[in-house]
């Protein structure tokens, strides 16, 4: 199967970064490519469009070829159901009537233009250097991440990571079922998006106030309140016993005693011992981290104001 992703301009690499990872979690990747803001992914396997965060739209990829060629391929398009068609461009200006003119040529084959409710939408993203034929199969619900905003939620602290990104960070584990430890959860946000994308979670925190107003959080959200006080750097569990790790390690700038020198070298070391074998951790800092006791599959900056970036790091045991 091909299909074409319109990645959110909010972070093309992490939007690119989160479409592969699912791919490899629900089948077989085959390869890839990128064109702007649109990925191209062949894969084998489950579609996992409810689990995407920074992806506008998917669509079932019927064909590319170059703009002076688009009629041509609208030739050979089948709809058998109610339809209409729908253009963007991606960093390219598209002619005013375009989309009117692709719906003529399937309406003169026998297909019913339906622009309220169609049955089906084709759709079209133009590029400077190709267009892409499919029809939609996934459009994002962006309402949902604004419903979760951190504010609304009973314990609220500075900084805390939006819905949003924390479920496209999530997403980077390459997990499709399985349970994930964050071993410095906060208020939670990251727990939150594993329960509801229906992923088992455990979450730990040194503070016995924050343990607390995480647990409040998650029972707000009709979740389990899966949630301990512990170190970091001391977990209370045995080795290899989750399938994924993902936590925002403390900003040394907004961060309390806790989080001293040693955190980072003996976190991370009991990152590794509590991960299952070829299994992903994703740390999430604002500081750069050079040496790792696992293997850094990528790494994605994430600017969030001039005085925070935050540095997503994919490792794998």
């Amino acid at each position: 199967m091909k299909f074409s992703f319109l990645l959110s301009g909010e972070n093309v690499e992490l939007a690119k970064l989160e479409v592969l990872s699912l791919a490899e979690a629900f089948g077989t990747l085959r390869g890839y490519e990128v064109d702007e803001r649109v990925l191209t992914v062949e894969f084998d396997g489950e579609t996992f469009f409810h689990r995407l965060a920074l992806s506008h739209e998917a669509m079932e990829l019927f064909s590319t070829c170059d703009l002076s060629e688009l009629e041509a391929v609208f030739s050979e398009v089948e709809v058998s159901r109610s339809f209409c068609v729908r253009v963007s461009g991606v960093n390219a200006k598209v002619e005013r009537d375009l989309e009117r003119g692709l719906g003529a040529i399937l309406w003169k084959k026998g297909a019913r233009v339906d622009l309220r409710n169609p049955e089906e939408i084709v759709r079209v993203y133009v590029t400077p250097r190709r267009c892409y034929v499919g029809f939609l199969r996934f459009k994002q619900d962006k309402k949902q991440f604004s419903a979760r905003k951190p504010n609304l939620r009973p314990f609220f602290m500075p900084i805390v990571m939006p819905p949003k990104l924390s479920r496209a960070i999530v997403n980077l584990t390459s997990l499709k079922n399985g349970i994930v430890l964050d071993p410095m959860c906060g208020t939670g946000s990251f727990l939150i998006e594993l329960g509801i994308l229906g992923l088992r979670f455990c979450g730990m925190d040194y503070y016995r106030d924050i343990v607390e107003g995480c647990r409040r959080n998650l029972v707000s959200m009709n979740l389990d309140a899966n949630v301990l006080q512990g170190d970091a750097r001391r977990m209370p569990f045995k080795s290899e016993s989750f399938d994924g790790v993902v936590t925002d390690f403390p900003y040394f700038k907004a961060t309390r005693k806790a989080a001293s020198g040693e955190l980072y070298e003996k976190a991370m070391e009991e990152i590794e011992r509590v991960l299952k074998d070829r299994r992903r951790a994703v740390i999430v800092t604002n500081v750069e981290l050079r040496e790792f006791p696992m293997q850094l599959i990528a790494k994605v900056d994430h600017r969030v104001h001039k005085s925070l970036t935050r540095r997503i790091y994919v490792l794998e045991k």
